[in-house]
């Protein structure tokens, strides 16, 4: 029996080698290896914020009488908020009068000031004093009286909350009726249409990242480049960070969005690279199949165990067998073994240009 099986095991492997070697080629898109200038890149989130935005106080105490609603928006010096003003009118009305009277006052002491003055030696020196005295005295009451005057007449002109730019009113702090204290928020103001991106990246990059630097920014599957605009060089001592802003590339953005957004951290070099995609990881390591020539006009893919380096978008650096133009695969290489037959259906030429 043991013969038998043996008999039929040898009668059998010339057909299963033979149905080996006529295993159809595996289909395979590839790339050359190319020179490529990358800079090692850092990715970090941001958040797009207004460049303009601020929360408006109220310049004097007293009960809201109107507030503008969440939502709408203003134009530069609109109105955002007033406060009642009856008791301030009254008290103009009142200091108006008193400057009235003052004035009457000061007229009348004047007159007979004068008055005195012409009667020469028919007075006494003691009467003109004293005349003169009470007038210069009215001077001052009037004064007093005029400055209190305009002190209510700027209170009154500060009751009414104006926007200093054109804006969104995003949030109402206080509503109609409360009472607000000097000082005190009642509404924020944004500029929807001024917006930049705020990031942070750890200090140790500080020295990397300049204003003007073109970054990359991510956002719902879109990609646009944005140039650092301003750097706020001083760190947070808790979180060892510091503070980046950008320009927004991206009119779609909106206050509040979470972008990524990728910098370079140095100077492009030269350097061979591949594209990401070419990247196999094992567990013995990183490869990447080659295209080499097989026998009769065929192609085999020859497995390379590369270490990879800097990394730039699609692009990765590369130590190993690998040259310049060097065809490596880039798609369907995830079940291939050493020396496996391949077809090239596709060649990625537009991956070579810089």
């Amino acid at each position: 029996m043991k013969q038998k099986s043996l008999s039929l095991l040898l009668l059998l492997l010339p057909v299963a080698v033979s149905a080996q070697q006529e295993r159809p080629p595996t289909p395979v898109e590839t790339a050359p290896a190319a020179m490529r200038p990358l800079a090692p890149r850092v990715t970090v989130t941001g958040q797009v914020q207004s460049r303009a935005a601020a929360d408006l106080s109220a310049a004097v105490a007293g009960r809201l009488a109107w507030v503008a609603e969440p939502g709408a928006r203003i134009v530069k010096n609109g109105l955002i908020a007033r406060l009642d003003t009856d008791e301030l009118q009254l008290q103009k009305l009142e200091q108006v009068a008193r400057a009235k009277r003052g004035e009457i006052s000061l007229q009348q002491l004047r007159r007979e000031a004068d008055r005195l003055r012409t009667l020469g030696t028919a007075v006494s020196r003691v009467q003109l004093e004293q005349a003169e005295s009470a007038r210069d005295l009215a001077a001052a009451d009037l004064d007093i009286a005029r400055a209190t005057l305009h002190q209510t007449e700027e209170r009154l002109s500060r009751a009414e909350v104006r926007a200093p730019f054109a804006g969104v009113v995003s949030e109402r702090m206080k509503r109609s009726g409360e009472e607000v204290n000097r000082g005190e928020a009642v509404a924020r103001l944004m500029d929807p249409d001024t917006l930049e991106i705020r990031l942070f990246l750890p200090l140790r990059h500080v020295r990397a990242i300049k204003p003007g630097d073109q970054v990359t920014v991510r956002f719902e599957g879109r990609e646009s480049t944005a140039r650092v605009r301003a750097i706020v060089p001083a760190g947070d001592s808790r979180s060892q960070s510091f503070e980046v802003l950008v320009n927004v590339p991206d009119s779609k953005l909106s206050a509040g969005s979470v972008v990524q957004v990728e910098l370079p951290l140095g100077e492009p070099q030269a350097l061979l690279a591949v594209p990401r995609d070419a990247l196999i990881i094992r567990a013995d390591g990183m490869t990447v199949f080659r295209v080499i020539p097989g026998e009769k006009d065929t192609k085999k893919a020859e497995r390379v165990t590369v270490k990879t380096g800097v990394a730039d978008g699609e692009w990765v650096q590369i130590d190993g067998a690998i040259k310049v133009s060097d065809s490596v695969v880039v798609r369907g290489g995830e079940n291939l073994q050493d020396g496996a037959t391949v077809k090239i259906v596709g060649t990625k030429n537009a991956w070579t240009q810089g």
